[in-house]
């Protein structure tokens, strides 16, 4: 048996794996791609909001610690790594492969469904525990710098910012969370499908 046929035998005795990319349909790739685009957009916002954030917080640090006790470094330090925690959180849940025509269609597949997954999971459950942990933070800076004023003022202060976390975060929950939920969804279980298909 010559070299040649020998890789031909070799060839044609393997068997065949489906290539989910070949049975996506193009709307699903699309309204993929639309969602990657969306998300990648909101991280680079994001991201860009939290070093403007950052640079303020590093500024007021820096210029006022010495004015302030324990509490005050506590508070600057957790708000400014719980930033940096939920930035790469939420850039972990973004699909930086670009292979996406070319890849085995189990791998692929399960790729997506990973992201998708964590995706659901960081406006589900991480977007709620980051919320209350950087009002906690803020509650040590408030009090911290407003202990000189009235407690009227303090709680005043408190009030205000509660308020204000509240509403971003409840208004967010029920409008912009609740489309990109409803999107994830749809594309989890489309890729889902797929993939108990090829088993």
């Amino acid at each position: 048996m010559t070299n040649f046929e020998e890789l031909q035998h070799s060839w044609l005795s393997q068997s065949i794996e489906k290539n989910t990319t070949d049975n996506i349909t193009p709307i699903l790739q699309d309204k993929l791609e639309k969602h990657q685009r969306k998300l990648r957009r909101s991280n680079l916002f994001m991201s860009a909001g939290f070093v403007l954030a950052g640079s303020v917080i590093a500024w007021v640090y820096l210029t006022y610690h010495q004015q302030y006790r324990w509490p005050f470094d506590v508070s600057i330090g957790s708000v400014i790594f719980l930033m940096v925690v939920f930035a790469v959180l939420s850039w972990k849940s973004y699909s930086f492969r670009k292979d996406q025509r070319d890849v085995a269609g189990i791998d692929y597949l399960d790729n997506q469904i990973g992201k998708l997954k964590w995706q659901k999971k960081m406006l589900t459950s991480y977007v709620w525990v980051y919320t209350v942990l950087l009002w906690l933070a803020m509650v040590g800076y408030i009090i911290e710098i407003t202990k000189r004023g009235s407690l009227l003022f303090t709680f005043t202060a408190l009030a205000i910012t509660t308020i204000y976390i509240a509403g971003v975060s409840i208004w967010s929950r029920f409008y912009k969370q609740k489309k990109q939920l409803n999107a994830i969804d749809e594309l989890l279980k489309n890729f889902e499908q797929m993939r108990d298909e090829i088993g």
